[in-house]
């Protein structure tokens, strides 16, 4: 009898059990909507202010950066601005440069003229060099010449009559009559000098001699 009521008392516990589950299930099951398949789900179309609006979004992770960088592009864009600024660099070098040329042409000129003008310059002075060195030669030739004869002159002379005329000459003109005169001769005329203008021509003479 007490196995009888063991069995009935587990069947009853059974039925509670299932009972409660199967009211479980159906609450549950009136709570939430039936489920959609994946293909059987309908597309979503979004408002007309916002139509494009995620197909126009380039990053997917940062919907709220309208203008995320594509990286390729911001590499072709850095490659660019090289560019630009090589191009910039040697067209400004390329300026530099013939301006360069242009100022070296400039200095070359001023150069060539300067030589031409040096040149010209050095042939001046040395026409008017060989003009004075041939007036001098003149003048030291005609010099000469009338030195010449004023030895003879007095040389022809007697000593006496010379050496009045010696003593009224200038010392330097005496000299250079006495240098050019044999020492027979001026020693002839010295003797009846003035004995103060005899020495100071006789001094000279032998400064002469020694040079």
């Amino acid at each position: 009898m007490n196995a009888f009521k063991r069995w009935i008392s587990g069947l009853l516990v059974s039925l509670l059990l299932v009972t409660a589950a199967f009211i479980g299930i159906s609450y549950i099951h009136e709570e939430q909507p039936a489920p959609v398949w994946a293909e059987d789900k309908p597309e979503k179309v979004p408002p007309d202010g916002e139509k494009g609006e995620e197909a126009s979004s380039p990053c997917p992770e940062c919907p709220e950066c309208p203008e995320c960088p594509d990286p390729a592009k911001v590499v072709l864009q850095g490659l660019e601005d090289k560019k630009k600024a090589v191009a910039e660099a040697s067209e400004k070098l390329a300026k530099e440069k013939k301006e360069l040329e242009m100022y070296e042409a400039q200095i070359d000129e001023k150069l060539a003229s300067l030589t031409a003008l040096k040149k010209q310059i050095e042939e001046d002075m040395a026409r008017l060099e060989e003009k004075k060195t041939a007036k001098e030669r003149e003048e030291a030739a005609a010099f000469e010449a009338k030195m010449n004869r004023l030895v003879k002159m007095y040389a022809s002379m007697k000593p006496k009559a010379a050496a009045e005329i010696v003593n009224k000459m200038e010392i330097s003109v005496a000299y250079e009559i006495f240098l050019r005169m044999r020492e027979v001769s001026a020693s002839q005329i010295l003797a009846f000098v003035e004995k103060e203008k005899a020495a100071k021509i006789s001094e000279r003479l032998a400064f002469k001699k020694r040079g």
